[in-house]
């Protein structure tokens, strides 16, 4: 009887260690799927969404772009900064049959093309012509005994009509307009008064960032004969004057002025890469899911280095080197800026990013997370063991 009580004592107790021993595997199979999840979730899922939907920056000399100080300009009356420009000759003849104009864009490039060949190492100027006929003006002039009269404030409402039929706004470029109207020969010569009811003896007006126009009319002799050949050092030179005005040069052919168009030019384009350079930093602090490429970070490098190169050169009055690093800073700066990569995430910023991915990644997290007070006890109760 002793020997049946102690063999089924000892069969229980077997059976109970066999029990715990299962239970302890199964806890710590559960124990390591917890581990697991965590991982995988944790330790390796957050830092790869976090990296793949990370907005890529280039590293950028943003202090450099930050700390400059900017100076009033005002080019209110000028061009546009630019490094090229279009010349945009339109000939303008309500009445193409009364006279013929014996005239060709050509001449007219060949006349401008001495003059833009001095002020060249600024810009390059790339002059293009196109016709335009059975075009009125678009404003009624007043008549009187001798003229027909286009008063100073009739002369902006002739440019309104006319900009929509000049393909300038085509072009890539900033465009100069120049303008040469032909009055018709069956009226009375059209002029220009100004302010003071005085002729304008130009009859021509210039139009600030825009160009300028000039009212040509035929003489008597051509009208009758039907076909009007314009004096095209006359026109070439109103078109050089308005040119003259518009880029503020008072007399191309002295040396001390070409200087002082490089001098001014070239400090035109540092100050505005400066200005863009700190408005790109600006904007890249308060948005922060712009994405900067490795070529727009080159781009930028290279305007602030070359920005400061320019500086340095015009600082010492070397014009020529100034000129030529100002250009390339100017350029490097307004294709970085004008870059479509900048707008590549513009339109999904962080809280869309939270918004989007929190719904698929809360509902996982929670039960791993409140699993980890399992573990806890686990690893306590293993230490214990273990003590």
């Amino acid at each position: 009887m002793k020997l049946l009580k102690m063999c089924s004592t000892t069969v229980i107790k077997g059976e109970k260690a066999s029990k715990s021993t299962e239970e302890d595997a199964e806890a710590n199979f559960r124990i390591y799927g917890i581990i697991s999840y965590f991982v995988v979730l944790v330790v390796i899922g957050l830092p790869i969404w976090w990296y793949t939907t990370r907005v890529y920056r280039a590293t950028l000399p943003l202090v450099q772009m930050q700390d400059v100080e900017l100076k009033n300009t005002q080019n209110d009356y000028g061009m546009p900064l630019s490094l090229e420009y279009d010349i945009l000759v339109s000939f303008v003849h309500p009445d193409p049959f009364n006279p013929t104009i014996d005239l060709r864009g050509v001449e007219i490039e060949e006349h401008l093309r001495p003059f833009l060949d001095k002020i060249s190492p600024v810009s390059d100027f790339i002059v293009k012509s196109q016709w335009l006929f059975l075009l009125d003006l678009g404003v009624t002039p007043s008549k009187t005994e001798q003229y027909l009269v286009l008063k100073e404030e009739q002369l902006p409402h002739i440019i309104t009509p006319l900009e929509s039929k000049l393909w300038s706004h085509i072009s890539p470029r900033p465009t100069i307009n120049l303008v040469l109207y032909f009055a018709r020969c069956d009226d009375l010569p059209l002029y220009i008064f100004g302010s003071d009811d005085k002729k304008v003896e130009s009859n021509a007006f210039l139009s600030a960032r825009w160009g300028g126009f000039y009212i040509i009319n035929a003489d008597k002799t051509s009208c009758e004969k039907g076909v009007f050949k314009p004096d095209v050092n006359a026109v070439t030179s109103t078109f050089i004057t308005h040119i003259q005005r518009l880029f503020k040069i008072d007399n191309i052919t002295d040396t001390d002025n070409i200087y002082e168009l490089k001098m001014r030019k070239a400090t035109e384009m540092v100050d505005s890469t400066k200005r863009t350079l700190k408005s790109l930093a600006g904007l890249l602090s308060e948005i922060k899911s712009i994405v900067i490429s490795d070529d727009v970070g080159n781009k930028i490098r290279v305007a602030v280095e070359n920005a400061d190169l320019a500086q340095k050169f015009l600082a010492q009055g070397d014009v020529d080197e100034g000129l030529k690093f100002a250009k390339i800073a100017f350029s490097h700066s307004e294709r970085a800026f004008s870059d479509p990569s900048l707008l590549s995430l513009l339109y999904f910023p962080e809280d869309q990013k939270y918004a989007v991915y929190i719904p698929l990644f809360l509902p996982i997290m929670i039960p791993v997370i409140m699993s980890l007070s399992t573990l806890r006890k686990w690893i306590m109760v293993r230490k214990k063991k273990i003590d």
